[in-house]
Order: C-alpha cells, then structure tokens, then sequence
C-alpha cells in the first residue's frame, strides 16, 4: 500500500468539513428508486465513501454496507457519523482502489465522484473488479469526469471521452447515463467541470 501524502491527506479533511452538511446524492437516490434483486439484508458498497454521507442514507434503507476509502480519517468520521445506525450492518476497509484485489458479492456498487480519483494504469483492472462484484440484476452507481474537466491534465486521474466512457457500459444495462459540463466550485476556488453520471445495471443471468 502506499505511505501516506500528508498534504493530500489535509486536503481531503478540508474537503469533508466544506460539505459536511451537503444532501445525499441524487444520483444514488434515483438509482435506489430503481430497485434491485432481493437480498436479506441487500449488500451494497460504497467506494470512496468519505465521511458517509451516502453510506448514512444506505444504511437508514436497511443495507449492509462495505465502505471503502483511502483516507483514515474518512473512516473514522464514517464511524463517528453513523453510531447506532450502524448496528452490525457496517463494515470498513481504508485502502487505495489501485491495490483492491476483489470486492465481495454485492446488489449495488455506489462510487460518487470516486472513480476519477484511481490512476489510469489501474482503473480497467478496477472497472473489472466491480462488474465482476456485482449481482444480476444489481446496480453500478457513480460519475466519470470527461476530457474537459479543468482537471484533466493531472496524470494522477482518470478522465473520459464520452465514447470511451459509453465503452465502459458494454455488456451492462444502461439505466442512466447523462454528460453535463459547466463552472461549479473546489476547495481552491471555480472550477469547470465535465462529467457523466451513470447507473448501470448488470443483466440478470439467462
């Protein structure tokens, strides 16, 4: 695994306490109304997970989650968030994406704006991983940032054109899959963002 970045690690607390109060993702809560196979209780994962804003709502829709995210104090405000709504139903793991060997069974795979942050060289290898996690019938949740994204020149990240990312949809069942573009905000100020957002459901076996 890698040692810690220090700087990296202050940017991301920074980052927690600037949208602590935020909502939950809409996207995840459109992918929810959705619906998946049944499981008792279904299995989800989120990736990223940061301080658990979407685990949180997860967990109150009666999930067993695995929340997985590099940073350790994204696990400990994680834990610090849910408390008691956690009840046996929350597991955690603080790893970088690029070293994942495999992710467990799951009715849907939640990653936010987290898919972006694993390195290039890595993100078919951990594309793969979740496809292959993931249920029939089960949902892929979260967003790719584009080849316009003010970003895009950071050799650290991964960016999409909108065919390579509608690529990544072969074999899975599209569900949702909107590109928008325009300035939104940062830590460090405006910034342009272009991304996709995707819900992708696997096809239920023949």
């Amino acid at each position: 695994m890698q040692e810690p970045d220090f700087d990296e690690s202050a940017r991301w607390e920074a980052f927690y306490k600037t949208f602590e109060g935020r909502a939950p993702s809409a996207l995840l809560s459109r992918a929810l109304d959705l619906g998946v196979p049944a499981a008792t209780p279904p299995q989800a994962l989120d990736l990223g997970c940061g301080s658990g804003i979407e685990t949180c709502l997860l967990l109150e829709r009666g999930w067993q989650v695995l929340a997985i995210d590099q940073e350790a104090m994204a696990i400990e405000r994680l834990r610090t968030r849910v408390g008691p709504l956690a009840a046996g139903r929350l597991r955690t793991l603080q790893q970088h994406f690029e070293t994942l060997d495999e992710l467990p069974p799951a009715q849907l795979i939640h990653a936010g704006l987290a898919w972006p942050f694993c390195h290039p060289e890595w993100f078919a290898r951990f594309w793969q991983l979740q496809v292959e996690a993931l249920q029939p019938g089960a949902l892929l949740v979260g967003q790719l940032f584009g080849e316009r994204d003010q970003w895009s020149t950071d050799p650290d990240r991964t960016f999409h054109s909108r065919s390579a990312a509608l690529e990544l949809c072969a074999g899975l069942e599209i569900e949702h899959f909107a590109e928008s573009e325009g300035l939104g905000k940062s830590l460090r100020g405006p910034k342009y963002n272009h991304r996709f957002d995707l819900i992708l459901r696997k096809p239920n076996a023949l």
